[in-house]
């Protein structure tokens, strides 16, 4: 892909993301070890440590920006984990299933204090 295209791509994908997860996500495009380009999302999730402790922890989504890219693609991992990624910080930390699962059905008790 040219700078032009990998430009107006980000800009795409950041558009998405934040109808999905608005203000959760910032996106953008990078060099990768075995060359080429890549589409990194990078976002907060949140954990408990030992004692309680809350803690923000960096994470991120990459997608090779070759001919088999999709903005598509890229966007529906954000989509899948919109219910979580909205969620407060301690609903997060506190999750004891996938992301993913977040406020489906079926899902009640998941929540760690759900289950003192």
């Amino acid at each position: 892909m040219r700078k032009d295209q990998i430009k107006a791509e980000v800009k795409k994908a950041q558009a998405i993301v934040d109808q999905l997860v608005p203000g959760k996500v910032r996106v953008a495009a990078h060099k990768y070890a075995e060359g080429g380009m890549c589409m990194v999302g990078y976002y907060d999730t949140y954990r408990n440590e030992p004692g309680n402790m809350l803690t923000i922890v960096p994470t991120s989504k990459m997608e090779k920006l070759d001919r088999f890219y999709s903005v598509d693609v890229f966007t529906a991992f954000f989509k899948q984990r919109a219910a979580y990624m909205m969620a407060s910080s301690e609903d997060q930390a506190s999750f004891l299933s996938h992301p993913a699962m977040y406020g489906r059905p079926g899902m009640e008790g998941f929540l760690a204090k759900d289950n003192q």
